[in-house]
């Protein structure tokens, strides 16, 4: 009795309309400013006919996309955003403009910050997978799980590299370098795929796109500029 009266409350709360809904609806005509009749509907709140069971299936499924959503922002500012910044503050800043601390702190804030925000989305979209039986994305989860592991060993690596006296740092710093790079085209490769399961998917795409493009032209300049200034000095 009392799980009835609370999906009847659930009902009122959030009045989800659905076609399961639409059979259980009255419908009333109301007049309108211009002297017309509107027919609008009145939600026939019945527990036995499952019009509260149909409201709060709604709720779920709207709470869904809400998660579905965070999923997506916050690997796209995570995974997508953050961390290949911090690939291109190590690849352009060494020297200039700033100094070898300054540019080493800001692209481990950034690698931090990144790996902090995607592994959130990351947790988002496991139990999105485990909660949904009829949509598991296979690849895209154990890409998703892959990009994980990876960047988990990423950040250790800054915790255990050698000292720079070391011989084997040069062999640390090639190792980093390539998995850095790996792991930003899978970074890449499967927000694509996710986006192509999203309802909305075309304006995801050009979201994400537009963020690549303004990556790009970002990393693009800073390699020009980093080229032409040992000529700019020489020629001086």
């Amino acid at each position: 009795m009392m799980s009835s009266h609370f999906l009847v409350i659930l009902s009122l709360i959030f009045p989800f309309h659905s076609q399961a809904l639409a059979r259980n609806d009255e419908v009333f005509p109301e007049e309108t400013l211009g002297g017309n009749q509107e027919w609008h509907t009145v939600e026939n709140i019945n527990t036995e006919n499952g019009v509260a069971f149909a409201n709060l299936g709604s709720w779920k499924a709207h709470r869904g996309h809400h998660f579905r959503n965070a999923h997506g922002i916050l690997n796209i500012i995570g995974w997508g955003g953050l961390l290949p910044i911090g690939v291109i503050v190590a690849r352009n800043f060494r020297r200039v403009p700033l100094k070898c601390d300054e540019w080493y702190n800001l692209h481990v804030r950034c690698q931090t910050s990144g790996y902090i925000v995607g592994a959130i989305g990351w947790g988002v979209g496991l139990w999105l997978g485990s909660s949904s039986k009829q949509q598991t994305l296979r690849t895209h989860r154990n890409l998703g799980t892959i990009i994980f592991t990876f960047a988990t060993v990423q950040m250790l690596a800054i915790c255990l590299q050698p000292k720079r006296e070391d011989d084997h740092r040069r062999w640390w710093k090639i190792y980093h370098q390539v998995l850095g790079y790996a792991l930003i085209a899978m970074i890449i490769a499967n927000i694509f795929q996710g986006i192509q399961n999203e309802a909305h998917s075309e304006k995801w795409k050009w979201v994400y796109v537009g963020v690549l493009v303004a990556l790009g032209f970002v990393g693009i300049s800073l390699e020009i500029f980093r080229w032409v200034k040992p000529r700019i000095h020489i020629n001086f």
